[in-house]
């Protein structure tokens, strides 16, 4: 007689028992791979250490140009250049350069932001059941300070290695990335704040703030590309000038590379009305450029010509119009046809676009050495004064139009029944 057999097989358990009791999806009888402040200090010294490793790469595939350089000089040109990364200075002769590299500290603060939510993930693993949500919010810190800890300890070897340590500011700049960056992996592995049931109009709010960032990309990317373009005779004069060999040429895309989000802001500030400065003194937007003489760097080669200015390029202030306006219109329509929710979640939308404005125009910055060229980017004061109202009131205004859309629809209804 056959006899009926039973094959035992993992499941995947998803339980949610309350807003309370929010649990990590996981396997039946998932252990963690590695004990957790190893995977946590460990982590964070590992993603500071890929960190450094990248930039050493591009340092040492421009050294081979220039052999001649004692490769000591070489080690603590790549050291001090990782400091950049983190918000510090890379002194070059007897001036520093203070401009970060954007794409390259994103990258890192993903990675370490990937960390804290693996680490904190293999402590939820070793533990029996579901912890409270005090404990929660406990390890979830915790996760995050053994991250920085480790990221921020490889940073002061670096730092002590290459006698960079300065005023710190180096260090200070690690220790806030690595510690953001991994506290938002830990609560998004752990979920609790994802899975509240937050106002409707808070999170039509934020979903409009997602397209009106991606809105603000896109317009950064085309003025950019439309500079690029009309100056991409004067690009070339500089590049040739400058006479790449093929070493060169490869540092000099990196480096457009790593400060292509730079470049990005720099674009927005100026269709935003707010402008940016190249140097002390100097001023480009929609209303005048004043630039005097500038240093041979062909990206300058995309700048108007000095002096220039036209009525017609405050035109390019109705795009900014049109981002705000998107942002305020996905979050109205979003929360159905309630007028006063849609006001208020445009309302959100166009704070957080701003918000997000603001936040990429002070990091996109710096300096490129002593006096003159020690102030570069976005005029934050005026970005604060033209670009953000103007995000948040075109916001607010799509908002009120789509409240009053809804508002005669509403009346029409009625009126038919």
């Amino acid at each position: 007689m056959a006899r009926k057999t039973t094959r035992g097989t993992s499941r995947l358990q998803l339980q949610v028992d309350s807003a309370r009791t929010i649990r990590i999806p996981q396997l039946d009888g998932e252990q963690p791979l590695l004990p957790w402040p190893l995977a946590a200090i460990g982590g964070g010294l590992l993603a500071a250490l890929a960190g450094c490793l990248a930039v050493a790469g591009i340092t040492f595939v421009g050294w081979l140009s220039v052999i001649a350089i004692p490769v000591a000089d070489m080690l603590t040109f790549a050291g001090r250049g990782w400091l950049l990364v983190n918000g510090g200075h890379l002194e070059v002769g007897s001036g520093a350069i203070s401009l970060m590299p954007l794409t390259v500290t994103l990258a890192v603060a993903a990675l370490a932001g990937w960390v804290g939510a693996f680490s904190y993930r293999q402590v939820r693993l070793a533990l029996d059941g579901d912890p409270a949500l005090t404990r929660r919010i406990g390890l979830i810190a915790l996760t995050a300070v053994q991250v920085s800890l480790g990221y921020t300890a490889f940073t002061a070897g670096v730092a002590w290695g290459v006698g960079g340590l300065g005023d710190g500011s180096g260090l200070a700049g690690a220790a806030a990335l690595s510690l953001l960056s991994a506290l938002i992996g830990a609560v998004l592995a752990d979920g609790y704040l994802l899975a509240l049931r937050w106002p409707r109009w808070l999170r039509a709010g934020v979903r409009g703030a997602g397209a009106g960032g991606l809105g603000l990309v896109l317009l950064a990317a085309v003025v950019l590309l439309v500079a690029t373009i009309q100056g991409v005779g004067q690009i070339q004069a500089l590049e040739d000038g400058v006479g790449f060999d093929t070493g060169g040429l490869v540092v000099w895309a990196v480096l457009l590379i790593g400060y292509l989000p730079n470049l990005l802001g720099w674009s927005l500030a100026w269709v935003m009305g707010g402008g940016f400065s190249v140097g002390s003194q100097t001023l480009v937007s929609l209303w005048t450029t004043q630039l005097g003489m500038l240093p041979a760097i062909p990206a300058f080669g995309a700048l108007p010509a000095d002096g220039s200015a036209s009525p017609w390029l405050m035109s390019w202030l109705a795009a900014g119009i049109v981002v705000g306006a998107l942002a305020g219109l996905v979050a109205a329509r979003d929360v159905g046809g309630e007028p006063v929710m849609a006001i208020a979640a445009a309302g959100c939308a166009g704070l957080l676009v701003a918000a997000i404005f603001l936040l990429w125009m002070a990091l996109s910055g710096g300096g490129l050495g002593v006096f003159r060229m020690a102030e570069l980017g976005p005029r934050l004061l005026d970005a604060a004064m033209t670009g953000a109202p103007l995000l948040l009131l075109s916001a607010l205004l799509a908002g009120a139009v789509v409240a009053l859309v809804q508002r005669i629809g509403n009346r029409r209804r009625v009126t038919a029944q």
